[in-house]
């Protein structure tokens, strides 16, 4: 009797230790969703102090991911190239990086940044529009757009979901079918590193641009939209390195902001 009495009463305290962490932790997140709100708030003010329209729903909580280093993948690269020319093309190191595929339909150059370059009849009687819509789905291009007069097409390269800014593809196309394919294309192969601080938040992003347009006076009135991406970066170490960054939107067309979420350096399309 004394034990089951004494197993009930261990078992209360138990259940009123979980309620009052359970209270701390929603205490805890309904402080820290005001905190952000607040933030918003702010941003919201000062963009309109300086005649800059910012919806606050643009102001996500997203947390960045973390800058990768590629490692170059000649399988994907052959896959890639028999896509184009056929089974079976014909492979040659040309010295320095660069990697020749050929066949009877014409050929396609890498390079070890992840640069390429296909010319031929790449399309082999085939609709050229369809093939390059199959052409971004099996090698991970998004956003695929073609021009009014249906001779040229482009497309971005998506990695895990985030648009790489400045890796795209280029096609051009006749009524012969697909002539050249050029761009960059990257390896699904990388290693991650973690900065030394935080990456950059979107509001945070979003005050590094405000600084800039502070500098610049631009023309900007509207901020249309705030998002993840990746840009694609080179250096001697490294030939190809993913650092993200927030893309910002605004009403001016063709006017995109990037802010460095490791750097917060301000750049523009």
């Amino acid at each position: 009797m004394q034990s089951s009495r004494l197993k009930n009463i261990i078992i209360l305290i138990l259940l009123l230790t979980n309620l009052s962490l359970a209270a701390v932790v929603v205490s805890r997140q309904a402080d820290r969703q005001e905190g952000l709100e607040q933030v918003r708030q702010q941003l919201v003010t000062l963009f309109a102090a300086e005649n800059v329209e910012l919806d606050e729903d643009l102001i996500s909580t997203q947390t960045p991911p973390l800058s990768r280093t590629l490692t170059r993948d000649t399988q994907q690269e052959e896959d890639l190239a028999a896509f184009l020319l056929g089974k079976n093309p014909r492979w040659s190191d040309q010295g320095g990086g660069i990697h020749l595929y050929g066949s009877d339909r014409g050929g396609v150059q890498f390079l070890d940044n992840g640069s390429f370059d296909a010319a031929g009849s790449l399309s082999e009687g085939a609709s050229a529009p369809e093939v390059c819509r199959a052409f971004c789905k099996e090698f991970g291009y998004g956003d695929l757009t073609f021009s009014s007069d249906g001779t040229s097409a482009t497309a971005v390269q998506y990695c895990d979901g985030y648009p790489v800014v400045n890796c795209t593809v280029s096609f051009t196309l006749d009524s012969g079918g697909l002539l050249t394919v050029t761009g960059t294309h990257l390896p699904d192969a990388y290693t991650e590193s973690a900065p030394e601080e935080a990456p950059l938040s979107a509001a945070a992003a979003l005050d590094a641009f405000l600084t800039n347009h502070r500098k610049s006076q631009t023309a900007v009135s509207k901020i249309t939209d705030v998002y993840l991406c990746f840009e694609l970066q080179s250096s001697a170490s490294a030939a190809m390195t993913l650092v993200p960054a927030w893309c910002i939107v605004t009403d001016i067309s063709g006017l995109n902001y990037y802010v460095n979420c490791i750097t917060g350096a301000v750049t523009h399309s």
